[in-house]
């Protein structure tokens, strides 16, 4: 399966979609939601320390769950046989996006009014990628 999504140069991209994906892409494709970026990475408060040395050291073959992010929404899936696990995220209720020990360990903070939720990335770039467009649109409020 794949997608054609903007990259950071606002050009078109196509993305090969993970197999485990199809399901929930699908689902906000048809609710009207364009992907801009899909991430493996993991929330803290969904994870034993076991899995977060896995994400922090990017075992991508061994990945757990991903951040999908849309023009509308963030979504974390952690996908399963017969069901995904998603928790979304509304982009407009995000107050701001922040690193955790200067990105040395591949986390980032997110903050919805008095709430915090730290996400660990498989991948630095993918994280970074991440910041800049939350802060894009933090800012832009």
């Amino acid at each position: 399966m794949i997608f054609i999504i903007m990259n950071q140069m606002a050009e078109e991209e196509r993305v090969e979609i993970p197999g485990k994906l199809k399901r929930t892409v699908k689902k906000l494709d048809a609710a009207g939601e364009s992907l801009v970026q899909i991430a493996p990475a993991i929330l803290h408060s969904r994870a034993s320390e076991q899995m977060l040395a896995i994400a922090r050291m990017g075992m991508l073959d061994k990945v757990l769950g991903y951040l999908v992010t849309t023009d509308k929404n963030i979504h974390f899936v952690r996908p399963g046989i017969a069901w995904d696990s998603v928790q979304t995220v509304p982009l407009d209720v995000i107050d701001d996006v922040e690193y955790v020990d200067e990105f040395h360990n591949s986390t980032l903070k997110i903050r919805v009014g008095e709430k915090a939720e730290k996400i660990t990335f498989y991948e630095d770039g993918e994280g970074i990628w991440f910041y800049r467009y939350i802060k894009k649109i933090c800012n832009s409020k």
